[in-house]
């Protein structure tokens, strides 16, 4: 570690204004007026009271840092509260924040602190509703019993570029309860203020659990080789949701990466294949799960036939659905031709050839 820096255990709080730039665009200076004085007379003076320090500003966002969970979780549900009092007669353009509340292992260098710590918090931040606060597991267990929080299990959530689904929390104050029949920021949220799944489902032993919020893109067959290959069977069932209308609960699933474009996950205790997922941008993908694993499979009627060019030729397929080659799907073959493959995939070879092309990896 470079000279001047050392590493230190954290309560990390990321704190950001909702359309903040919307509002900028509409009326600048008093905007930041209005952002200034809540500051000054509000949100600086509880961090100071609650032992927190301020360790950067980022215009319409604080990076936070206490020695405390506790005093941490305190400080940011005071924050809201008080915000909420704040912004009651305003209307349109009262400024809202999401937080995010992290405990984890920083580097420090100076007065400014880095790491995945940091990082995690920023994107537990992301994710909350406007006025509400998202907090990761380890922050849960060290509050839990200490006071009177009320939470509710986000389940395993993919943060953008964090490597682990991080097991999430969501505070509900009641800023959080005025948002819920229309919060805004990820629309994953539209699905959490109905308070029911649109779906659910899990592995055969029970311990990995998943939960949908919206409707499906689709529900199809595969018959691509990595699906046979993957689930031991001449064609795979699935279910595919936006990445950001998928929970989990329960132990996370195992990851493996399948090929250069996907990744497919599996209980890591009794094997069950769970979803393949394929990302689309930078910071969006869909999951196909696995369609089997819902609890109610039998309310998903398969829609089309994919990849049917592996088509076993023993099987027999007497329905009138779509049969869809993968070069003919244009994403796909984007996708497949970017990283260097034709449209249609690889040819995987024999168990044996593929095991000397990983050996060689």
């Amino acid at each position: 570690m470079a000279e001047g820096t050392h590493r230190r255990l954290a309560a990390i709080v990321s704190a950001d204004a909702v359309g903040y730039s919307r509002l900028m665009g509409v009326d600048e200076a008093g905007t930041l007026q209005r952002l200034n004085t809540h500051r000054s007379e509000h949100i600086d003076p509880l961090i100071a009271k609650q032992g927190g320090r301020i360790v950067k500003t980022t215009g319409d966002g604080l990076l936070l840092e206490f020695s405390s969970v506790v005093a941490a979780v305190e400080c940011c549900i005071a924050f809201q509260e008080g915000m909420l009092e704040r912004n009651a007669d305003v209307g349109d353009d009262a400024i809202q924040f999401r937080v995010g509340v992290h405990l984890g292992d920083v580097i420090v260098e100076g007065d400014d602190i880095f790491g995945d710590g940091v990082n995690t918090a920023a994107r537990l931040q992301e994710i909350a509703e406007p006025g509400g606060i998202c907090i990761s597991g380890s922050v849960f267990q060290q509050v839990l019993g200490t006071s009177s929080f009320n939470f509710e299990d986000l389940g395993f959530r993919n943060l953008k570029n964090i490597a682990q689904p991080v097991h999430t929390y969501q505070l509900r104050t009641e800023i959080a309860a005025t948002n819920e029949t229309s919060p805004a920021g990820f629309s994953f949220y539209t699905g959490l203020g109905k308070r029911q799944p649109h779906a659910a489902g899990g592995c055969l032993c029970g311990r990995t659990i998943f939960e949908t919020w919206d409707e499906p893109l689709g529900v199809g067959y595969c018959h691509c080789r990595f699906c046979q290959l993957a689930t031991g069977a001449p064609l795979n069932g699935y279910v595919t949701y936006e990445e950001k209308y998928v929970t989990f609960k329960g132990e996370p699933p195992r990851v493996y990466k399948s090929s250069q474009i996907a990744e497919r996950a599996f209980c890591g205790n009794c094997g069950t294949t769970l979803y393949t997922y394929f990302k689309t941008t930078e910071s969006a993908g869909f999951v196909a799960i696995r369609l089997a694993t819902l609890d109610n499979p039998e309310g998903f009627a398969p829609r089309s036939h994919f990849a049917i060019e592996s088509q076993m030729p023993w099987l027999e397929i007497n329905d009138d659905l779509p049969r869809i080659c993968t070069g003919d799907d244009p994403g796909l073959a984007a996708r497949w031709q970017s990283v260097g493959q034709p449209h249609n995939g690889p040819v995987l070879g024999t168990a044996l050839e593929r095991q000397r092309g990983n050996s060689s990896d």
